[in-house]
């Protein structure tokens, strides 16, 4: 009898006998323009950056994850702007569908920039360092209203050669602005409590490996690299996510 009391307690101390803990639910949205949307990829909805990055959060976080991908083509910061009822709804949508799923904060990884920094073509191109900052900061002001509780984070946008040019023109010049938001996404994750940096090193390792990572497109000024192939989304997905999981962990401590 003694011999079973004392089992007992063993168990009970370790813990042998606790229900396995339920994983925590991470939910994610995705904000950003056709790398963010996996453009030129034959199945976007199984290989865009979103989809990769969401599964290894659920790996790095050891929990379940929601996510949306709210990336569309061409977008800008501008196009975004919550008050001009365009591409924020697609984020009102996205926050209401995994409301209705779990009620844990949301995490919004936003990249943006690759659109704003050309030099013609897309809404509100080019957009200054100012605006571009400006913009973030009105966006992710909305988001606070419906969401609390959310955690942003900023990831740089991915480098580009310096001859793009296909419905829009970016060039020399557009490449020059892209490489300055860096510095502007850098001061507004120090400047906000619940604002994180996410990937800066994805710029340089897109650059040098572009051959193998990206499409080559033709284009107004000759063969072009601007999106990600395949390969590269789940290279720059798990790029994204490696910031995800730091800022969750952050934020935890916080």
């Amino acid at each position: 009898m003694k011999r079973v009391i004392l089992l007992l307690f063993v168990l009970l101390a370790t813990g042998a006998w606790a229900q396995p803990r339920k994983a925590r639910t991470y939910n994610l949205i995705f904000i950003g323009n056709s790398i963010t949307e996996g453009a030129l990829h034959a199945d976007k909805s199984k290989t865009a950056p979103p989809v990769a990055a969401a599964e290894y959060v659920g790996r790095m976080m050891s929990g379940d994850v929601n996510f949306r991908n709210c990336g569309r083509s061409g977008a800008t910061t501008v196009d975004f702007l919550p008050e001009r009822r365009s591409d924020f709804v697609r984020v009102e949508q996205a926050i209401k569908e995994l409301r209705e799923m779990s009620y844990g904060p949301i995490v919004f990884s936003i990249m943006l920039g690759t659109n704003d920094s050309a030099s013609r073509g897309p809404l509100g191109a080019p957009v200054s360092n100012e605006d571009y900052e400006r913009n973030l900061t009105t966006i992710m002001a909305r988001i606070r209203e419906l969401c609390p509780e959310s955690i942003f984070v900023l990831q740089r946008p991915i480098w580009y050669s310096a001859n793009t040019y296909n419905g829009a023109m970016y060039l020399v010049e557009g490449q020059k602005r892209l490489v300055g938001y860096a510095n502007v996404l850098i001061g507004m994750a120090e400047k906000y409590s619940d604002v994180y940096i996410g990937d800066l090193k994805g710029f340089d390792y897109f650059r040098d490996f572009h051959e193998k990572y990206y499409f080559a497109e033709n284009g107004n000024a000759g063969v072009f690299y601007l999106h990600p192939n395949e390969k590269g989304a789940r290279k720059l997905g798990k790029r994204w996510a490696r910031a995800i999981a730091d800022a969750l962990r952050a934020a935890s401590r916080d």
